[in-house]
């Protein structure tokens, strides 16, 4: 045991004295360390992640992102600007004779995320407005993608949008494969509405909005983790959407809405 004489008193200056001192010192630091950790994060850090289990939290966007190969005019370092609704501008450059052009739109009004995911096509962000990705495709396959969307706000809801469009050479034309949006009373996604939603999407013959399109939609659904309080039709804090989509190996024709596409 070291000890030390009181004020002004001699010390012990004995390396056993020293190395005393020296272990009392980490002893306390160590003390204080163990102290700040069980004390858990500040109140600002706790506030980012919820304090139950069913507790929203928002997620807000951040910018546009992709890990697929864009293409066309209108993609520039990793980024896209829309093309404006109608336009039937030629895609330059277009798509070679071995792929099939697509557009893929994301969106969320209330500042939340939206994302598309794909095994083979890749992951596709929204940033903090519509956002738009040119990819092209290999005819003569399938796949799965996913939409996830989240409130922006914690129990503010969401309005998430996804519109998936197929370029047509031959006029040019743009040929709407699927569209995906929650949007009711309030403008915001309720049970209601996305139950509206998935009626009218399994309804499209063909397995897409425009029948003249050479891709078929199937597997179609729909899920989420819940909404706000306890009504059945509250505001909901997520929504996931999956679907198969198979780009056909046949050339587009027809002008949208043809009646020649249209089954007998």
């Amino acid at each position: 045991m070291w000890l030390l004489a009181g004020a002004g008193g001699a010390r012990d200056r004995t390396p056993a004295a020293a190395w005393g001192l020296l272990g009392l010192r980490l002893f306390a630091s160590v003390a204080l360390a163990l102290a700040a950790g069980c004390a858990g994060p500040s109140g600002a850090s706790a506030g980012a992640g919820p304090a139950s289990p069913g507790e929203s939290v928002g997620h807000r966007s951040g910018g546009a992102s992709t890990t697929a190969t864009l293409v066309g005019a209108r993609c520039q370092d990793g980024h896209c600007s829309c093309r404006r609704p109608g336009d039937r501008h030629p895609e330059n450059p277009p798509p070679d004779a071995d792929h099939k052009r697509f557009e893929i739109r994301l969106g969320n009004e209330d500042g939340g995320d939206a994302v598309l995911d794909s095994p083979t096509l890749g992951r596709f962000a929204n940033g903090n407005s519509e956002t738009c990705f040119y990819i092209d495709v290999l005819p003569g396959t399938s796949h799965m993608l996913t939409f996830t969307s989240h409130e922006g706000r914690p129990t503010a809801g969401l309005s998430p949008t996804l519109r998936i469009a197929e370029y047509g050479p031959k006029g040019p034309y743009w040929y709407d494969v699927v569209e995906v949006h929650c949007r009711g009373a309030v403008g915001r996604c309720t049970r209601d509405a996305a139950e509206e939603w998935g009626a009218e999407a399994k309804g499209r013959k063909r397995g897409r909005i425009d029948p003249c399109g050479s891709s078929v939609v199937t597997h179609l659904a729909w899920e989420t983790s819940g909404g706000a309080g306890d009504r059945e039709n509250g505001l909901f804090r997520d929504l996931t959407v999956s679907f198969e989509m198979e780009v056909k190996k046949f050339a587009t024709q027809f002008a949208p809405g043809s009646t020649e596409c249209v089954p007998k």
